[in-house]
Order: structure tokens, then sequence, then C-alpha cells
């Protein structure tokens, strides 16, 4: 049609008025099916993008079964996802697909908001039986897949870090104490049916004396401030050979399967008590293990490293002989009640604060601490800190 127009013009010939019509009409039923056929389709596109930028456990069980994925639809049509399938992968493997894991069944909490609408960009909560599982030993990266009503094959997201979308907002921020008789330790003082009571200090050079309801504030080796303990002024006490020690349990555990909680660090005040000179040097006093709510475990054996006598006295050099790489000595100062008798003080004694570092992206339900049942000595416990 146009070729006849420039001919026509080219030859300056007079067009009658029916066929100046029949022109006219040609050529606008030409533009309307190029907009049609050309243009229309080109404008009417989607351009989906996605990204998850928070995960979260919401039943607490250690493993992650809520993402909130952040939706962006640059174009000119609504798009409908239909499917969502989250693939995970240690960093170290995301070139082997054989060790992709696909998560899937994830289903969008708010009605339609599994469809983006032109030129809108919005989050989205999902949730889905299929959790996710975090380690420390190395970040978890994530892909996503998704399929949408209209589109054929899949949008897939580039490889991004999951490891650093966790949902943190109810680790414990700053410190959280344990009331040690209330969660379920047996407290006493240091040898049960002894009339004095040998954990009252006067003095201490820095940390002591260490009084009954009190809080203070200790040092612990890698941590920059001072960690906030509470004293109840009972101890609890492990078991031993020696003494009256023999009929405390070997297995006492705080537990907080009603409440887990999660941490970085869990720290301890005490360890050192009596009779901590009197085991081999190769064996462990007490073992802490700590439970996640996925039954999975962490356990450390504490030995001279952590343990020995609280009577400087009974340590030879007549110190304290642990491991000061791992622990901080507090010293206590001195016995007011002493139970040998000496007057006006008795025995000089201290104690030790150390630090555990928890899996943060796990929940605790059981601290436990187990005694070996056959050693000499009897571990003192004054108080547990989280945080």
């Amino acid at each position: 049609m146009l070729k006849t127009m420039k001919r026509i013009i080219r030859r300056r010939k007079g067009v009658s008025p029916v066929f100046s019509a029949i022109l006219l009409i040609a050529l606008t039923v030409s533009s309307v099916s190029i907009v049609y056929f050309v243009i229309i389709p080109f404008l009417n596109t989607t351009s989906l993008s996605a990204s998850i930028y928070n995960i979260k456990d919401t039943n607490k069980d250690s493993r992650y079964d809520e993402i909130t994925i952040f939706f962006s639809n640059t174009g000119t049509k609504e798009v409908e996802i239909i499917d969502v399938i989250v693939w995970t992968t240690p960093l170290s493997s995301i070139g082997n697909p054989s060790s992709w894991i696909s998560h899937e069944d994830w289903n969008f909490t708010r009605a339609a908001g599994n469809i983006v609408y032109p030129s809108n960009f919005r989050e989205e909560r999902l949730q889905s039986d299929n959790q996710i599982e975090l380690s420390l030993d190395e970040e978890l990266y994530y892909r996503l897949e998704l399929y949408s009503i209209g589109k054929e094959g899949a949008y897939f997201s580039d490889w991004k870090t999951l490891s650093d979308q966790v949902d943190f907002s109810d680790m414990i921020s700053d410190y959280e104490n344990f009331e040690l008789l209330l969660d379920g330790l047996d407290g006493s003082i240091d040898v049960p049916g002894w009339d004095t009571n040998n954990y009252e200090t006067i003095g201490g050079p820095v940390y002591g004396p260490l009084y009954a309801g009190q809080y203070i504030y200790l040092p612990v080796i890698n941590e920059t401030n001072y960690i906030k303990f509470f004293y109840t002024g009972k101890l609890v006490v492990f078991h031993s050979n020696n003494g009256n020690l023999s009929s405390q349990p070997t297995q006492q555990v705080i537990s907080r399967e009603n409440n887990p909680f999660r941490a970085r660090r869990l720290f301890v005040l005490g360890l050192a008590g009596s009779w901590g000179d009197e085991f081999p040097n190769s064996a462990w006093a007490l073992r802490l293990t700590i439970t996640y709510t996925d039954n999975t475990n962490t356990s450390w054996d504490l030995g001279h490293d952590y343990i020995d006598d609280w009577w400087y006295n009974s340590n030879s050099p007549r110190r304290c002989n642990c491991d000061h790489d791992i622990i901080t000595e507090i010293d206590l100062g001195l016995q007011i009640d002493d139970p040998n008798g000496n007057q006006p003080y008795g025995e000089h004694i201290h104690t030790h604060t150390a630090g555990f570092y928890l899996n943060f992206y796990k929940y605790v339900k059981f601290i436990t601490f187990t005694d070996p049942g056959n050693d000499a000595s009897g571990p003192h416990l004054l108080s547990i800190t989280a945080g």
C-alpha cells in the first residue's frame, strides 16, 4: 500500500475520492495491525524478580519454616505465582547440583499474595512444613525457582546468602540469668550436713566477696564487656566420692523445653570446688551438654582445665592451676566460717568464669550437667547466664 502511494505521488496523477477513501481505510487497518500484533505484545510483558530477605523459625524447633520474599514486577502484565521452590546448599557445593536440597510446598499467608501487579513491588510471607536447617560450620546459600500462570518455564534467582537473612528478633540480646534452684538444680552448701557456711567470704582483691541476692559483673574470656551474673547464695554441688557428696545426683538438668531460648554463648560462674585437686589429670570431672530442640547436642568435658580445688592451699603450687586461656580466675577472698576452725578467718578461696559458644541458629531446651560418678572432685556451680 505504501509503495502504491509513492508511485502515485511520483507520477503526480490525480486520485479519485473513492480511491482516496480506500487508501485511507487500508492505511488505518495497517497501522492498527502493527500496533496490535507488534507494539502491544512488546509492551504487554512481565519482568519478575524475587529474593528472600527474612527467614524465621516460628515453632522454635531449630528448623526454619517461614520466609519473607521481596517480589518486583517491572513489566506491564500481572504475574500470578503458582509454585515456589527454595533450593539450598552450602557455599562449597553451589557448583554441584546433586548436593542441592529443594524445599517445596510453600504457602502464601495472605490472600492473593501470590499476585504481583504491574509496576509493583512488595514483600510476602510464605510458610511450609518443609523446613530449612542452618549450620555454624558453613554459610547456607539459596536460589528461588518460581512458576507463574501463562509463562512457560520458571524464573530462577541468582544464588544468594541465606544465613544472613535469619530473624534474630528473639535472640537474647543482653543477658538472661538463670535461677539455678528454681530451674531444677539441687542447691546446698559445700558439703551437705556441715554446719558452717564456708562459701561466704570476706575481702577478695578485685571481684570478691559474693553476697546472696547479688548481681555482679565479671570478666569472661573472649568477651569485651563484663558479664552479668546473679548469685542466689546457694551453690549447686555435684557428685563426689569424698565427704557427704556421694548422695548428690550424678546428673542435673535445667529444662527449658516449654520455653526454649536462643543465645550466642552460655556463661558459668563456678566449677572450682571441693576436692577439685583429687582426680586424674586426664579425666573429666563434669560434662556440660547443650541439647537443642531438634535433639542435636553439643558437649564439653570439663577437666583440670576448668576445675580445681577452690581452696588455693589445696592446689600445687597453692594457686589456681586451670587453663587461663579458657577461664578467668575470680578471687573470692577469705572464708568467714572455716570448717577447720581457723580464726579469725578461714581459707583463701576462688572460683572461675567461663563461656561456651552455642549454635545461635537453634533453640536450647536442655542444659545438662553429668558427673562421671567415680571421681573424687565435687565441682561447684554458682551462676549461669545466657547472652
